[in-house]
C-alpha cells in the first residue's frame, strides 16, 4: 500500500512521493497501472517520475524487465509506455521505486478566499511569480464544511473556497515563500491567511483533504467524479461553467482539485433512488467534459 511504503521510509529520512488522495488504500502495483498523481506531484511528478523498473509478464507468460537501476537506461522507454496501462500491456509483478529525501522544512498555509475564482486566480498567480510549491489544492464550500465536520482541525466553513498550499526544502528558502504565497494570496483577496504551528496540525490539514471525497456522504449518497485538466489561466472560468451546468441540470456540485497544475474534479452530488437522476447526471458531466475541451483542456 502506497502510504505504508512511505510510513516505512520516513524514520530513514525517505518518502515514496506520489501521494494520491487513495493513499491509505492504494497500491503501488495499482499507481503504475494507473500513472496515479497527487498533491503533492505538482513539483515532484506523477508515478512514471518515481518509477526506475518494472518486472511484467506479458500476454503470452514471458516475465521481462523494463527499465532498470542505471541512471540513465539506453534505448526505448518501454517501462513510461507500461506505467499508466491500466493492466491492457502486462501484469505488473515487482516494482523498483525511486525514493524522494524528506525535505529539511515544510511550511503548509491555509488561504480563506470568498469565491472560488479568486482562490483559482491566487494559484495562477503564484505560479507565474516563479514559485512552484510541492502542493496546491483548492476546496469550495460545499466540500470545506464536509471535510471539517470530518477531521475538525479548523477549516472556515464560512469561506466560499480554501486553498492548501505547501511548500518545501531548506528552512530560509521556504520562509521566504510562505512569504510571498501569503503576500499574493491577500493581493487576490484572501480573508484569511493562517500557517499551520506543528506537523500534526499539518497532517489534520492533509488528511481533511484528502478525505473529501468520503466526506461527501454527509451532503448526499451517491457522486458522480469528473477528472479533467484545464490550463491555470482557464480554471476560474472554467469552475464557473462547472457550477452554471450544475444548475441547469438541477443538481449539487462541490469542487475538490489539484489547482497547481489544472486538475479539476467536479463531483455530481445526487440520491440514486430518484426517478430519472442518472440522465440528468450522465448529461451534466458530459457538458462539463465538454467545458473543458473547450477550455483547451485534456481528460486526464
Amino acid at each position: 500500500v502506497n502510504l505504508d511504503l512511505t510510513k516505512h521510509l520516513t524514520p530513514l529520512g525517505y518518502h515514496f512521493a506520489p501521494d494520491p488522495s487513495s493513499q491509505q488504500v492504494c497500491t503501488i502495483g495499482g499507481n503504475v497501472g494507473n500513472n496515479s498523481g497527487g498533491p503533492h506531484c505538482l513539483a515532484y511528478g506523477v508515478t512514471n517520475a518515481h518509477i526506475l523498473a518494472i518486472e511484467v509478464v506479458l500476454a503470452d507468460g514471458e516475465i521481462v524487465t523494463l527499465g532498470g537501476l542505471d541512471a540513465e537506461p539506453s534505448g526505448y522507454d518501454l517501462r513510461g509506455v507500461f506505467i499508466g496501462g491500466e493492466g491492457m500491456l502486462g501484469i505488473t509483478t515487482k516494482v523498483a521505486v525511486r525514493i524522494t529525501p524528506n525535505p529539511s522544512s515544510v511550511r503548509t498555509l491555509l488561504l480563506s478566499f470568498d469565491t472560488p475564482r479568486d482562490a483559482a486566480a491566487t494559484v495562477s498567480a503564484v505560479i507565474a511569480a516563479g514559485i512552484v510549491p510541492a502542493a496546491m489544492e483548492v476546496m469550495d464550500q460545499g466540500i470545506t464544511i464536509a471535510v471539517e465536520n470530518y477531521v475538525n482541525v479548523g477549516y472556515p466553513r464560512d469561506a466560499g473556497a480554501v486553498l492548501l498550499a505547501e511548500v518545501d526544502g531548506l528552512p530560509d528558502g521556504v520562509d521566504i515563500d510562505a512569504q510571498r504565497i501569503s503576500d499574493i494570496g491577500r493581493e487576490y483577496g484572501a480573508t484569511d491567511v493562517r500557517q499551520a504551528a506543528s506537523d500534526e496540525e499539518r497532517m489534520l490539514l492533509w488528511k481533511g483533504r484528502k478525505t473529501a471525497f468520503g466526506a461527501v456522504a454527509q451532503i448526499a449518497p451517491n457522486y458522480y467524479l469528473h477528472d479533467t485538466v484545464v490550463p491555470r489561466s482557464k480554471l476560474a472560468d472554467t469552475l464557473e461553467e462547472v457550477y452554471r451546468i450544475a444548475d441547469e441540470h438541477d443538481l449539487a456540485v462541490v469542487n475538490v482539485f489539484h489547482a497547481g497544475d489544472g486538475n479539476l474534479h467536479p463531483l455530481l452530488l445526487f440520491n440514486g433512488q430518484e426517478p430519472g437522476i442518472y440522465d440528468r447526471v450522465h448529461a451534466a458531466g458530459a457538458k462539463i467534459v465538454e467545458a473543458s475541451l473547450a477550455a483547451g483542456g485534456v481528460l486526464s
